[in-house]
């Protein structure tokens, strides 16, 4: 299979003997794709999985709408009834996708449509009609896999006759005398377009967002692009934390969705402190851990951090915004301030009369202990290399003012690397500012970090990297949201961004030391003898694939620490709970350790019982904490072990603990 199909077959062949499966499968034809593995395999099988996702991801008021998706037609029959639907669709001036069972006859068509418009609902049931009479013509029903309902019941009369819908009547009254499975769910339904959620007068009144939602076609549709499935409310995956630790509904992915689109349909403010809906959705989205699990497990791709982002920085308009908001949001301000003190701010912190009425004012647990603060800061080595490549650090408050010695590995590995390291004056992309809803400050905090680069880089030459998922994929995925003005300047720059680990994968130089390293040799027992679990970022889970087809997000993690020895066991436990300063609230600490003990902290427990010859590592600087506090287990940042291997030492002039 080669280029960009219209369509895609998918045959599967099933037996005991390889090659007669092989030579059956040829016979097909040559233009074809055989999937042998296991891995081949899977991943057509998840071009079928996500198809229905693409097309509920599609921008504008126009949807796809389910109300043809179960024709059942006979198989010697099914190509011609494909080519007809398409005239239909292309008759009424739209299309389709066409996807499900072609071996059974049973094919899922979802028309697109605008169903706020008369023009719309018109076409839907004229569509309907059209199906309907080619169906029966051919032999078919309107419905197999999912039967009839509210959706198709209205053409059960068509299908078998009014002799037989008297039989399923007598039958039904027989069975269900007091009509209490499915009352008026099978006879003498009202109209299929009778009931729908919007009609051809309704209309919706958002708010101006400060956001750009020109991707998602506007905020209106950003909150509609939720199609109900509710794939959301599982319990594995990112995908949703608060829902998994409590169950309730509200606190789905399609809950929150719903929520807005209540207040969007409504004709309440956000401004109006006295507004039901508005509170509801406000409860709703104060449990939103902004993980973003939605926007890479959600089908339809909802983005429930972005739209949580929007409704904060509107609703704190006219609403008490706690103080703890400004202490967490400019974080990377407060931080500097308390370190410029250390150790005298930390001496404080810690008495407990301060940290008592410091948690009752800001509102914060006073299960946590505060962060520790210093005033040591990472140095960049100076190094032998003669030919130096440039490249950009974007720092963060956590490795600058509380765990410099991470900053420090990033800076050693680099210089190892033989990299000329530039670090960005500006602390930090603005995603604590983002994460509160103070949208206007994190626009001008991404307008200084623009600058900053560009003073740094006039020429967009060199490649951006950091170490603190948060920040560095605020600057890659968010800016273009905060400053669509100056889009071209961020798509230059995005190109450009990456993780640490991901552009040490893609380095040359750092595939020279590794090599000249004891690394080199992979039997050597320094490279084999350390068991490594590692718990990633939510945000690290969430990165898509990369264009160049190496090892993004997560998996970049995972490929770096194999290379460098390491025995690697991606822990599969969702969100630690912390997510970023929501662990650190008063009225979330309980629910955060919650979703910590789902999966996560049982796990590592286990592990401690069973071998101590285990180090548990992780990405984002929150999550360490959580797991220190929660585990009781100290944790390392992946660079530190990266440093650790290409030194063969746990020693440079410093201690690592792990």
């Amino acid at each position: 299979m080669t280029g960009d199909p219209a369509a895609i077959l998918v045959v599967e062949f099933s037996g005991d003997q390889p090659s007669a499966l092989r030579e059956s499968a040829r016979k097909i034809g040559e233009i074809m794709t055989l999937a042998e593995s296991r891995e081949d395999q899977a991943n057509i099988w998840n071009v079928r999985k996500v198809g229905l996702g693409l097309l509920d991801s599609h921008p504008g008021s126009a949807r796809p709408v389910a109300f043809i998706e179960d024709c059942a037609i006979p198989v010697d029959k099914l190509g011609g009834f494909v080519r007809e639907i398409e005239k239909i669709l292309s008759a009424h001036g739209t299309e389709g996708g066409i996807y499900a069972h072609a071996s059974g006859g049973c094919l899922h068509i979802r028309p697109i449509l605008d169903l706020k418009t008369g023009e719309g609902i018109r076409s839907m049931r004229s569509i309907a009609e059209a199906t309907l009479a080619l169906t029966l013509s051919l032999g078919g029903s309107m419905s197999s896999e999912h039967g009839d309902g509210l959706a198709r019941g209205e053409w059960l009369k068509s299908t078998y006759r009014e002799g037989v819908m008297q039989a399923m009547r007598m039958l039904k009254q027989a069975a269900d005398p007091h009509h209490l499975l499915s009352p008026n769910k099978m006879f003498d339904l009202p109209k299929m377009d009778s009931n729908l959620r919007y009609k051809a007068s309704s209309s919706t009144h958002a708010w101006v967002p400060v956001l750009d939602f020109s991707r998602n076609g506007s905020l209106v549709t950003a909150i509609e692009q939720c199609n109900g499935q509710g794939v959301c409310r599982k319990d594995s995956g990112v995908m949703c934390p608060s829902y998994q630790a409590t169950r309730e509904e509200q606190n789905s992915t399609r809950g929150r969705a719903n929520l807005l689109r209540a207040l969007i349909s409504s004709h309440a403010t956000i401004e109006n402190p006295k507004s039901e809906i508005v509170n509801d959705v406000a409860q709703a989205l104060d449990l939103c851990l902004a993980c973003k699990g939605c926007k890479a497990e959600c089908p339809s791709g909802v983005d429930m951090a972005k739209l949580k982002y929007e409704f904060e920085n509107q609703y704190y308009k006219t609403h008490r915004r706690p103080l703890r908001d400004y202490v967490f949001g400019y974080f990377d301000v407060v931080a500097k301030l308390a370190s410029s003190i250390a150790p005298l701010s930390n001496a404080v912190m810690r008495l407990p009369l301060f940290k008592n009425m410091t948690s009752k004012i800001l509102e914060i647990t006073p299960h946590r202990p505060f962060p520790k603060f210093t005033n040591h800061r990472a140095k960049i080595l100076a190094t032998e290399h003669t030919e130096k490549k440039r490249i950009i650090f974007l720092s963060d408050p956590f490795s600058r003012y509380i765990e410099p010695q991470v900053e420090q590995a990033a800076f050693d590995v680099l210089s190892m690397c033989g990299y000329d390291v530039q670090v960005v004056p500006v602390i930090g992309a603005g995603a604590s500012l983002l994460s509160k809803g103070f949208l206007e400050a994190a626009k001008r905090h991404a307008g200084k970090m623009l600058d900053a680069l560009n003073q740094i880089d006039p020429k967009h030459e060199a490649a951006i990297v950091g170490i603190e998922p948060p920040e560095l994929y605020t600057l890659k995925h968010d800016y273009l949201d905060l400053l669509p003005e100056r889009k071209d300047e961020i798509a230059s720059r995005v190109a450009r961004t990456w993780l640490l680990d991901e552009y040490l994968l893609r380095s040359e130089k750092f595939s020279a030391l590794r090599v000249g390293n004891l690394l080199g040799d992979q039997d050597h027992p320094e490279n084999k003898k350390q068991k490594i679990k590692f718990q990633p970022h939510c945000h690290q889970r969430a990165e898509g694939l990369a264009a160049d087809g190496l090892p993004s997000g997560t998996d970049a993690t995972v490929e770096l620490l194999h290379l460098c020895g390491y025995d690697v066991d991606l822990i599969d436990a969702g969100c630690c709970g912390m997510a970023g300063t929501f662990g650190y609230e008063a009225e979330h600490y309980e629910l955060a350790m919650q979703v910590g003990e789902l999966k996560l902290f049982p796990k590592i427990r286990e592990w401690k019982i069973v071998s101590s010859k285990f180090g548990v590592t992780s990405t984002g600087a929150a999550c360490r904490m959580q797991i220190q506090q929660g585990a009781n287990v100290d944790v390392a940042h992946p660079i530190w072990l990266v440093r650790k291997a290409l030194l063969g030492s746990w020693q440079m002039g410093r201690e690592i603990h792990l």
